[in-house]
Protein backbone atom coordinates (compact mmCIF):
# COMPACT_ATOMS: atom_id res chain seq x y z
CA UNK A 1 0.00 0.00 0.00
CA UNK A 2 2.99 2.18 -0.78
CA UNK A 3 1.22 5.13 -2.06
CA UNK A 4 3.99 8.35 -3.96
CA UNK A 5 3.26 11.73 -4.79
CA UNK A 6 5.88 14.22 -6.26
CA UNK A 7 5.57 16.28 -3.18
CA UNK A 8 3.67 16.24 0.47
CA UNK A 9 1.06 19.03 0.82
CA UNK A 10 -1.05 19.64 3.87
CA UNK A 11 -4.87 18.66 3.73
CA UNK A 12 -6.99 20.95 5.74
CA UNK A 13 -10.74 20.48 6.99
CA UNK A 14 -11.58 23.05 4.52
CA UNK A 15 -10.53 20.66 1.78
CA UNK A 16 -12.75 18.50 3.02
CA UNK A 17 -16.18 20.11 3.53
CA UNK A 18 -15.44 23.71 2.96
CA UNK A 19 -18.36 24.85 5.65
CA UNK A 20 -15.86 23.50 8.11
CA UNK A 21 -14.59 26.01 11.12
CA UNK A 22 -12.45 23.60 12.53
CA UNK A 23 -14.46 20.48 12.91
CA UNK A 24 -16.07 17.92 10.56
CA UNK A 25 -18.12 14.77 11.37
CA UNK A 26 -19.24 12.01 9.04
CA UNK A 27 -19.45 8.52 8.17
CA UNK A 28 -16.00 7.00 7.63
CA UNK A 29 -17.26 6.17 3.67
CA UNK A 30 -18.05 9.72 3.00
CA UNK A 31 -14.20 10.62 4.20
CA UNK A 32 -13.06 7.96 1.99
CA UNK A 33 -14.60 8.98 -0.94
CA UNK A 34 -14.32 12.48 -0.31
CA UNK A 35 -12.41 14.39 -3.12
CA UNK A 36 -9.77 16.13 -1.63
CA UNK A 37 -9.38 12.52 0.28
CA UNK A 38 -9.27 9.88 -2.51
CA UNK A 39 -6.25 7.90 -3.48
CA UNK A 40 -3.65 10.14 -2.40
CA UNK A 41 -2.40 11.02 0.57
CA UNK A 42 -1.32 14.46 2.56
CA UNK A 43 -0.07 15.72 5.68
CA UNK A 44 -3.17 16.34 7.77
CA UNK A 45 -3.37 19.44 9.55
CA UNK A 46 -6.00 18.15 11.99
CA UNK A 47 -6.27 15.66 15.04
CA UNK A 48 -8.50 12.23 13.62
CA UNK A 49 -10.99 9.67 15.86
CA UNK A 50 -12.13 6.90 13.49
CA UNK A 51 -15.01 5.11 15.66
CA UNK A 52 -15.24 1.70 13.06
CA UNK A 53 -18.69 -0.26 14.15
CA UNK A 54 -18.27 -2.64 11.22
CA UNK A 55 -16.22 -3.96 8.07
CA UNK A 56 -12.21 -3.18 7.34
CA UNK A 57 -9.97 -0.59 6.29
CA UNK A 58 -6.26 -0.35 5.50
CA UNK A 59 -4.51 2.77 6.13
CA UNK A 60 -1.01 4.27 5.94
CA UNK A 61 0.65 6.76 9.18
CA UNK A 62 3.53 7.89 8.51
CA UNK A 63 5.69 4.65 7.55
CA UNK A 64 3.58 1.94 9.28
CA UNK A 65 0.56 0.35 7.79
CA UNK A 66 -2.55 -0.57 10.41
CA UNK A 67 -5.66 -2.79 9.26
CA UNK A 68 -8.55 -1.19 11.37
CA UNK A 69 -11.54 -3.03 12.14
CA UNK A 70 -15.00 -3.70 13.62
CA UNK A 71 -14.71 -2.16 17.21
CA UNK A 72 -11.91 -0.16 16.64
CA UNK A 73 -11.52 3.25 17.54
CA UNK A 74 -8.27 5.03 16.47
CA UNK A 75 -6.57 8.40 16.97
CA UNK A 76 -4.32 10.33 14.68
CA UNK A 77 -2.65 13.52 15.86
CA UNK A 78 -2.20 16.38 13.37
CA UNK A 79 1.04 16.70 11.58
CA UNK A 80 0.86 12.48 10.69
CA UNK A 81 1.32 11.76 6.76
CA UNK A 82 -1.89 9.38 6.22
CA UNK A 83 -3.91 7.72 3.39
CA UNK A 84 -6.71 5.38 3.95
CA UNK A 85 -8.20 2.58 1.59
CA UNK A 86 -11.32 0.56 2.35
CA UNK A 87 -11.11 -3.33 1.55
CA UNK A 88 -15.44 -3.18 2.29
CA UNK A 89 -18.07 -0.68 3.08
CA UNK A 90 -17.25 0.43 6.23
CA UNK A 91 -19.43 1.59 9.03
CA UNK A 92 -18.94 4.10 11.45
CA UNK A 93 -17.76 7.64 12.05
CA UNK A 94 -14.63 9.81 11.96
CA UNK A 95 -14.42 13.05 14.05
CA UNK A 96 -11.61 15.88 12.74
CA UNK A 97 -10.88 18.83 14.39
CA UNK A 98 -8.09 20.83 14.74
CA UNK A 99 -6.28 22.31 17.72
CA UNK A 100 -7.18 25.69 17.68
CA UNK A 101 -10.67 24.63 17.96
CA UNK A 102 -10.23 22.21 20.32
CA UNK A 103 -8.82 25.37 22.67
CA UNK A 104 -10.84 27.90 21.97
CA UNK A 105 -13.33 27.29 25.62
CA UNK A 106 -10.20 26.23 27.39
CA UNK A 107 -6.19 27.10 28.07
CA UNK A 108 -3.62 25.67 25.97
CA UNK A 109 -2.19 23.52 28.23
CA UNK A 110 -5.75 21.68 28.76
CA UNK A 111 -4.87 19.66 25.15
CA UNK A 112 -1.78 17.78 26.60
CA UNK A 113 -3.17 16.47 29.24
CA UNK A 114 -4.33 13.65 27.51
CA UNK A 115 -1.60 11.37 26.12
CA UNK A 116 -3.73 9.96 22.90
CA UNK A 117 -3.40 13.61 21.33
CA UNK A 118 0.39 14.12 21.30
CA UNK A 119 2.39 14.85 18.18
CA UNK A 120 2.96 12.68 15.72
CA UNK A 121 1.15 9.48 17.90
CA UNK A 122 -1.50 6.99 16.43
CA UNK A 123 -3.21 5.52 19.58
CA UNK A 124 -5.46 1.97 19.36
CA UNK A 125 -8.79 2.38 21.88
CA UNK A 126 -9.24 -0.87 23.49
CA UNK A 127 -12.55 -0.32 25.25
CA UNK A 128 -15.46 -2.61 26.57
CA UNK A 129 -18.65 -2.91 24.71
CA UNK A 130 -20.17 -0.38 27.16
CA UNK A 131 -17.48 2.33 26.92
CA UNK A 132 -17.92 2.25 22.68
CA UNK A 133 -21.67 2.58 23.25
CA UNK A 134 -21.37 5.87 25.10
CA UNK A 135 -18.72 7.36 23.23
CA UNK A 136 -20.61 6.27 20.33
CA UNK A 137 -23.90 8.04 21.71
CA UNK A 138 -22.03 11.42 21.92
CA UNK A 139 -20.39 10.78 18.48
CA UNK A 140 -24.57 10.64 17.13
CA UNK A 141 -24.90 13.48 18.99
CA UNK A 142 -22.36 15.62 17.56
CA UNK A 143 -23.23 14.46 13.90
CA UNK A 144 -26.56 15.37 14.67
CA UNK A 145 -25.77 18.79 15.50
CA UNK A 146 -23.37 19.00 12.80
CA UNK A 147 -25.61 18.01 9.94
CA UNK A 148 -28.74 20.34 11.19
CA UNK A 149 -27.14 23.28 12.72
CA UNK A 150 -23.61 23.66 10.74
CA UNK A 151 -22.27 26.75 11.72
CA UNK A 152 -24.49 27.58 14.41
CA UNK A 153 -23.98 25.03 16.67
CA UNK A 154 -20.12 25.47 16.97
CA UNK A 155 -20.46 25.81 20.96
CA UNK A 156 -22.71 22.66 21.01
CA UNK A 157 -19.91 21.05 19.47
CA UNK A 158 -16.90 22.44 21.36
CA UNK A 159 -18.47 21.28 24.54
CA UNK A 160 -19.10 17.09 22.98
CA UNK A 161 -15.63 17.52 22.26
CA UNK A 162 -14.57 18.00 25.16
CA UNK A 163 -16.96 15.80 26.88
CA UNK A 164 -15.72 12.81 24.32
CA UNK A 165 -11.98 13.40 25.03
CA UNK A 166 -12.37 13.54 28.53
CA UNK A 167 -14.00 10.38 28.33
CA UNK A 168 -11.60 8.89 26.32
CA UNK A 169 -8.92 9.83 28.70
CA UNK A 170 -10.74 8.56 31.89
CA UNK A 171 -11.07 5.07 30.04
CA UNK A 172 -7.11 4.74 29.28
CA UNK A 173 -6.93 5.53 33.16
CA UNK A 174 -3.39 7.18 34.16
CA UNK A 175 -1.85 6.59 31.14
CA UNK A 176 -4.33 8.38 29.13
CA UNK A 177 -4.69 11.48 31.67
CA UNK A 178 -1.11 13.59 33.36
CA UNK A 179 -2.25 13.99 36.56
CA UNK A 180 -0.02 17.35 37.10
CA UNK A 181 1.64 19.22 34.53
CA UNK A 182 4.61 21.51 35.36
CA UNK A 183 7.65 23.90 34.04
CA UNK A 184 9.33 20.76 32.44
CA UNK A 185 5.90 19.75 30.07
CA UNK A 186 5.72 23.13 28.97
CA UNK A 187 9.30 23.81 27.95
CA UNK A 188 9.31 20.35 26.36
CA UNK A 189 5.97 21.39 24.52
CA UNK A 190 8.03 24.38 23.32
CA UNK A 191 11.06 22.63 22.13
CA UNK A 192 8.99 20.11 20.02
CA UNK A 193 6.94 22.86 18.13
CA UNK A 194 10.36 24.56 17.98
CA UNK A 195 12.06 21.35 16.37
CA UNK A 196 8.88 20.87 14.35
CA UNK A 197 9.82 24.45 12.48
CA UNK A 198 13.44 24.59 12.45
CA UNK A 199 14.50 21.17 12.12
CA UNK A 200 15.77 21.16 8.44
CA UNK A 201 17.75 24.42 9.47
CA UNK A 202 18.90 24.18 13.22
CA UNK A 203 20.34 21.28 14.54
CA UNK A 204 22.21 22.18 17.22
CA UNK A 205 20.97 22.03 20.66
CA UNK A 206 22.25 25.71 21.77
CA UNK A 207 19.74 27.04 18.95
CA UNK A 208 16.97 26.12 20.49
CA UNK A 209 18.11 25.85 24.15
CA UNK A 210 18.60 30.30 23.36
CA UNK A 211 14.96 30.30 21.77
CA UNK A 212 13.88 29.09 25.17
CA UNK A 213 15.89 31.15 27.50
CA UNK A 214 17.41 28.23 29.50
CA UNK A 215 20.87 26.61 29.63
CA UNK A 216 21.60 23.37 26.92
CA UNK A 217 22.17 21.20 30.63
CA UNK A 218 18.31 22.40 31.57
CA UNK A 219 17.16 21.38 28.11
CA UNK A 220 18.96 18.23 28.34
CA UNK A 221 17.93 17.49 31.81
CA UNK A 222 14.09 18.11 30.74
CA UNK A 223 13.96 15.98 27.86
CA UNK A 224 15.54 13.03 29.56
CA UNK A 225 13.05 13.52 32.27
CA UNK A 226 9.75 14.00 29.75
CA UNK A 227 10.90 12.14 26.63
CA UNK A 228 14.03 9.88 27.79
CA UNK A 229 16.25 10.77 25.19
CA UNK A 230 18.84 13.92 25.17
CA UNK A 231 17.16 17.04 23.05
CA UNK A 232 19.99 15.93 20.09
CA UNK A 233 18.53 12.41 20.16
CA UNK A 234 14.71 14.52 20.00
CA UNK A 235 16.13 16.44 16.98
CA UNK A 236 17.95 14.03 14.64
CA UNK A 237 14.86 12.60 15.45
CA UNK A 238 12.71 14.70 13.86
CA UNK A 239 15.04 15.07 10.88
CA UNK A 240 14.62 11.24 10.45
CA UNK A 241 10.95 11.20 10.63
CA UNK A 242 11.26 13.77 7.67
CA UNK A 243 13.54 11.88 6.02
CA UNK A 244 11.51 8.49 5.64
CA UNK A 245 8.46 10.30 5.35
CA UNK A 246 10.22 11.54 1.74
CA UNK A 247 11.86 8.37 0.85
CA UNK A 248 8.40 7.10 1.62
CA UNK A 249 5.80 8.81 0.37
CA UNK A 250 7.51 11.03 -2.50
CA UNK A 251 9.25 10.13 -6.07
CA UNK A 252 12.06 12.94 -4.81
CA UNK A 253 15.87 11.67 -5.04
CA UNK A 254 18.05 11.37 -2.74
CA UNK A 255 19.55 14.09 -3.66
CA UNK A 256 16.59 16.28 -3.34
CA UNK A 257 15.57 15.30 -0.19
CA UNK A 258 19.27 15.07 1.08
CA UNK A 259 19.32 19.22 0.40
CA UNK A 260 15.87 19.72 1.41
CA UNK A 261 16.76 18.26 4.74
CA UNK A 262 19.63 20.78 4.72
CA UNK A 263 22.22 18.61 4.24
CA UNK A 264 25.32 19.66 2.67
CA UNK A 265 25.94 16.58 0.63
CA UNK A 266 24.84 13.23 -0.11
CA UNK A 267 27.37 11.29 1.62
CA UNK A 268 26.68 13.44 4.64
CA UNK A 269 23.17 12.45 4.71
CA UNK A 270 23.43 8.99 3.80
CA UNK A 271 26.15 8.40 6.27
CA UNK A 272 23.46 9.96 9.11
CA UNK A 273 20.73 7.90 7.79
CA UNK A 274 22.26 4.73 8.05
CA UNK A 275 23.80 5.37 11.04
CA UNK A 276 20.02 5.93 12.58
CA UNK A 277 18.44 3.13 10.12
CA UNK A 278 21.19 0.85 9.55
CA UNK A 279 20.94 1.43 5.83
CA UNK A 280 21.38 3.62 3.26
CA UNK A 281 18.52 5.81 1.90
CA UNK A 282 18.67 3.81 -1.30
CA UNK A 283 18.23 0.52 0.89
CA UNK A 284 15.33 1.85 2.25
CA UNK A 285 13.20 2.91 -0.16
CA UNK A 286 14.63 -0.67 -1.68
CA UNK A 287 12.59 -2.86 0.46
CA UNK A 288 9.33 -1.04 0.45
Amino acid sequence: MVIRKEKLDFLKLEDIDSTSQGIVIMPIMDFIHAKANQNTLHIRSFYSLLFVQSGELSMVVDQHIHVVGAHDLISINSDAVCSFQSHTNVEGYIVLFTASFFMQRHPTDVMHYFHFLKSRCIYAFVLSEEERTSCLEVVNLMLTAYNSFKLSAKDVLKRYLFMLVQMLGRYLGVEGVAAQMDEGDDKIRSFEMLVDNYYAQQRYPSFYAGQLNISINYLNRICREKREASCGTIIRGRILLEAERLLYHTFKTVKEIAFELGFENVPYFSTFFKANKGMSPEEYRKNL
